[in-house]
């Protein structure tokens, strides 16, 4: 009996791989952006993996890319404070007033 088997190419997700690459910007070239990006990308490519297992795979790429994404956020927003505080508290604020002829 010949039987012929149509073996399947189960590629990564290429929003994981989009969502991973833009984490990883994320963390230096794009501060808030790519971070932004990889949390999109990575969510998308979850759901469709997890919609089509059978064509794609890549979650944990895809979950490496949020997990990149995230802490991308979360140092761009201490960024943010700490330099909103450093002009707010540190740059000195002339309080003579302006002599009157």
């Amino acid at each position: 009996m010949n039987r012929t088997s149509q073996s399947q190419i189960v590629s990564y997700h290429p929003l994981a791989i989009v969502g991973l690459v833009l984490g990883i910007l994320g963390l230096g070239v794009l501060p808030l952006v790519g971070s932004i990006g990889a949390i999109i990308a990575g969510k998308m490519a979850q759901k469709e993996i997890s919609e089509k297992p059978d064509i794609f795979t890549g979650e944990n790429i895809a979950r490496a890319g949020i997990v990149m994404g995230w802490i991308g956020v979360a140092l761009g927003s201490l960024v943010c404070i700490l330099a909103l505080l450093a002009f707010l508290f540190f740059i000195p604020i002339p309080t003579q007033s302006i002599p009157r002829y």
